[in-house]
């Protein structure tokens, strides 16, 4: 399997869109165009096919680590895809599910505060 197959299959499995996929290679140190991503992302048969080199595969799965648990020097920042889940969530309408996270942040609370 190729960089490129996996970097689909990635972007697939988490719902990213292109502007998603360029602020990972950003964050892996990697400033692409849409138009680069959008290489990647082609078929190998398409005459825009670029293939992903291991440097910049790297980078992205870097990036994607810092994507999907922010930044170590910024622990209380929320991860984006868990901001992106909660967004989902709310988009489709499902209620229940956002309440219940309501009450799983309120009961961390409360145990926070025994704490301190």
């Amino acid at each position: 399997m190729t960089n490129n197959n996996i970097l689909k299959k990635i972007a697939i499995a988490n719902n990213l869109r292109h502007f998603e996929i360029k602020e990972i290679f950003e964050l892996g140190s990697f400033k692409l165009s849409s138009s680069q991503i959008k290489t990647f992302m082609a078929g190998s048969q398409n005459k825009n096919f670029v293939k992903l080199s291991d440097e910049q595969f790297e980078g992205f799965l870097n990036g994607f680590i810092i994507y999907s648990r922010g930044p170590l020097d910024e622990p209380t920042l929320l991860p984006r895809t868990i901001e992106n889940f909660i967004i989902g969530l709310i988009e489709s309408g499902k209620t229940g599910a956002i309440e219940e996270i309501r009450c799983l942040i309120e009961d961390a609370e409360d145990k926070i505060g025994e704490v301190d």
